[in-house]
């Protein structure tokens, strides 16, 4: 045996080598496959993530454009109102959108976008069913009474989304799906009772009806 081995000693070592160098070239390109497969599939999940976050940015940017219809207020300034309460029509389409494009990209969200979006959603049913009963010529009038509401919702979203494209979209990783996705229910009620919607309904409720009377 020793005889045989010193005999071929040489063949056995390039033998060995041939082998060890084709399992290192198999298992290389092995790891190259795997890791360009990761990153199709990734660029795949990073497109949705994109696009859900670009959706919701779009959703902010909405809720800030703003209407005159020639009024003024007390203090002298133009009267305006969210473009989207122009008519029950207008917000209910939009409402329909917002619903829509919340239903088709949470998922991929980051859970603080998750959370905002799901305030505002929250806001959003809470104004449509207090709106259920108003006629439609009324809702630039409410519309100027929450409008600052609507900037609010509409820049803390923006915040939330934007902190996605500078930090997130770096990250090659997804959210926890099992991470709560809205906010406590104290914090919630806390913001809600502190809007204007909330704060003056029954104020608005009057001016509604007297503007009807009038």
């Amino acid at each position: 045996m020793i005889d045989f081995f010193n005999q071929y000693s040489s063949g056995i070592f390039a033998l060995l080598g041939a082998l060890g160098g084709g399992v290192i070239s198999f298992y290389a390109s092995w790891m190259l496959k795997k890791r360009d497969f990761s990153l199709r599939l990734w660029d795949k999940l990073l497109d949705k993530r994109i696009k859900a976050h670009e959706n919701v940015l779009s959703i902010a940017l909405e809720m800030r454009v703003m209407v005159s219809w020639g009024n003024f207020e007390d203090n002298g300034d133009v009267a305006r109102a969210p473009q989207v309460l122009m008519s029950k029509e207008v917000f209910e389409q939009w409402f329909t959108k917002f619903t829509q494009l919340t239903l088709e990209g949470s998922t991929w969200l980051t859970t603080e976008t998750k959370r905002e979006l799901n305030f505002v959603q929250d806001y959003l049913v809470t104004l449509h069913q207090n709106l259920s009963g108003v006629p439609s010529d009324k809702y630039l009038l409410i519309g100027k009474i929450i409008r600052q509401d609507f900037a609010e919702l509409s820049g803390r979203l923006e915040k939330k989304t934007f902190y996605f494209f500078s930090k997130g979209i770096n990250q090659l990783k997804l959210n926890d799906l099992d991470d709560w996705h809205k906010y406590e229910r104290s914090e919630t009620e806390k913001r809600l009772n502190k809007t204007a919607l909330i704060e003056k309904w029954q104020s608005i409720k009057k001016l509604v009806e007297d503007d009807n009377k009038s």
